[in-house]
């Protein structure tokens, strides 16, 4: 069933109350409340009433035209007709006095009009400022006018000014004009709230928020309505304010959460305006523990600064080289071994670029599974089908031969290596006979290439980094360690380090959670690395040096071997196929 529309008329006078309380009864759909005031007044009354569920006001001239310009809802104006003027006239038609049409052009306008057509001969003054009416009256009065025809704006001067106003009133065809004016205005602006609300339904239904702003800030439509409606909206604003730095579609992160925006601009009334379409975690459930991971400048910016590799001289050396790279926005691989602060030096990439501002998103290789893997390579909402982020794609080596060529192809293909900046990190080992993973992602993008070098070759970071990160434990672990004797240190140093870093790291926490005195002991370090020896076993592949004498390598290897026979050097000789006493004689000779 329709509703009826509910309209607030405000009258200048009260007999155009009581002809707007009649025509209102004419009409079944309409529920008029009336109020009289004239103009101030009049404003006061609308401000007063116009929202508690008033669809529009009907009001007339001046005060209409008042009304109009403080209210948030729409305005009806009663007009001034040809034949409001005439009946006024024909009042004055037998009187022998002098008499004047005083008012604004909505009532002298219609008047010359009638003046022309009945061949009247009348004085009319326009008047287009209240400023203008004493000077207007004075003059008329002193030409011996005693009779003014006016509209309710000028009716209290006039007689204030001791002249006679004659009212020119609004008959019941202008108000009933009006009053299917209004119906037909409500009716229009009933079906646009229902279209809106339909579509709004329409697009609650894709699971997306929509929001349509202006540049300004204004908010046209919405159907994000989130608890952090206020975080997202505040966003959206910040990005209408800045389009140039807006993006068609991308990852944005807001307070803490991570949201999908597409953007595009439109026009409203010659005014830009943009929609944006919001959706929440539009990554696969798990986020992280599946592989991918969306990050913020704060928290990468955390994340770097309290890793080892922050502290290490091999951090600052490379800074000077990432202000070069960080140039431009060309892929980066960063090969190395495990551990070697690949990580590390991808997030500071990212914090020392012109692309901090946009999330950190890191894919970890090694632990995607099935279903991630296909939100990387093929959902509409994967960090590859975006624009302006960094993306760090970590050890691409455990990707079978297939996933690599289809990442290879995805990222040529669309393009998502000009539109992201791209980093790859891949885990490199010694053995000549494996494929180079790194070698086509390279070749293909155009990759910039860093090599990490192993912690066994930065005896001085060892010294340095590991004595600035007992301060680091002390604060962590409540101890009050102040370094390592001589002999600790030169046993900490002389380790091989296989995971790098990170076991370096690792080893320096458990030190300081057995050690009771101001120094780490010699014994402590020697029990300590003994168990990692037998935990990491070495492998030649991944650590064997072969710019050395022949004589130190054979040693090395005969060493390797022994250990993983246990110790049981005839076991081990029959593994190289030597004697025993051959095995003896290569490792004696490394002595």
């Amino acid at each position: 069933m329709k509703r009826k529309y509910r309209i607030l008329g405000i009258a200048p006078y009260q007999s155009l109350k009581n002809a707007m309380t009649a025509a209102a009864e004419k009409y079944e759909e309409v529920e008029l409340t009336v109020y009289t005031g004239n103009l101030e007044d009049g404003v006061l009354l609308a401000l007063q009433y116009m929202n508690q569920g008033f669809d529009l006001i009907l009001s007339r001239g001046g005060t209409a035209d008042m009304i109009q310009k403080v209210a948030s809802i729409p305005v009806v104006e009663i007009p001034v007709s040809i034949n409001d003027i005439l009946r006024a006239i024909l009042l004055l038609e037998n009187l022998t006095e002098p008499y004047a049409i005083v008012g604004y052009p909505n009532i002298t306008q219609p008047a010359h009009i009638l003046c022309e057509m009945m061949n009247y001969q009348m004085n009319i003054i326009t008047i287009h400022h209240p400023e203008e009416l004493d000077e207007v009256l004075r003059r008329l009065k002193e030409e011996g006018n005693h009779l003014v025809l006016c509209d309710v704006i000028t009716e209290t001067v006039t007689r204030e000014a001791g002249l006679e106003p004659i009212l020119i009133t609004s008959g019941p065809e202008g108000v009933e004009g009006a009053m299917e004016t209004s119906i037909h205005m409500c009716d229009a602006i009933e079906e646009t709230k229902a279209r809106s609300r339909l579509f709004a339904a329409a697009l609650q239904m894709q699971g997306m928020g929509t929001v349509i702003m202006k540049q300004n800030g204004t908010v046209l439509f919405s159907t994000y309505n989130k608890e952090n409606v206020a975080s997202v909206m505040g966003y959206l604003r910040k990005m209408a304010e800045e389009p140039h730095g807006m993006s068609a579609k991308g990852f944005h992160m807001i307070d803490k959460g991570l949201y999908s925006i597409l953007a595009e601009k439109a026009d409203f009334l010659g005014e830009p305006c943009y929609i944006f379409c919001v959706e929440p975690n539009p990554c696969p459930v798990g986020g992280s523990k599946h592989g991918i991971r969306f990050s913020s400048y704060t928290e990468i910016s955390v994340m770097y600064s309290g890793s080892f590799y922050s502290l290490t001289a091999s951090a600052r050396i490379m800074e000077e080289k990432i202000k070069m790279i960080n140039q431009n926005q060309m892929p980066v691989m960063i090969l190395g071994e495990r551990g070697a602060g690949k990580n590390q030096l991808a997030a500071k990439l990212y914090l020392e670029s012109s692309m901090r501002k946009y999330p950190y998103v890191t894919i970890d290789c090694q632990v995607v599974n099935d279903r991630t893997w296909n939100y990387i390579v093929g959902n509409y909402n994967s960090p590859l089908n975006d624009q302006n982020n960094t993306i760090f794609i970590s050890n691409i080596q455990a990707l079978s031969k297939n996933q690599q060529n289809q990442l290879l192809s995805l990222l040529v293909d669309t393009n998502a290596y000009k539109r992201n900046r791209i980093i790859f990190s891949c885990s490199q080992t010694l053995d000549r006979d494996m494929d180079d993973p790194s070698k086509n992602f390279i070749d293909y993008l155009t990759c910039i290439t860093i090599y990490m070098p192993p912690l066994r070759e930065l005896a001085d970071d060892i010294q340095n980094s590991s004595n600035l990160y007992l301060n680091t434990l002390n604060v962590e672990l409540s101890r009050q360690i102040v370094g390592f004797t001589p002999e600790a240190l030169e046993l900490l140093v002389s380790y091989q380090w296989p995971d790098n870093f990170l076991q370096l790291k690792r080893v320096l926490a458990e030190l300081v959670m057995l050690t009771s005195t101001s120094y780490i002991q010699y014994d402590t370090v020697y029990q300590t690395i003994e168990k990692e020896k037998r935990q990491y076993v070495p492998s030649a592949s991944a650590m064997f040096h072969y710019d050395r004498p022949l004589s130190e390598m054979t040693h090395e290897i005969v060493k390797v071997v022994l250990a993983r026979c246990g110790g049981n050097q005839t076991l081990a000789a029959k593994r190289l196929g030597i004697g025993r006493t051959t095995l003896w004689r290569y490792l004696n000779e490394g002595n």
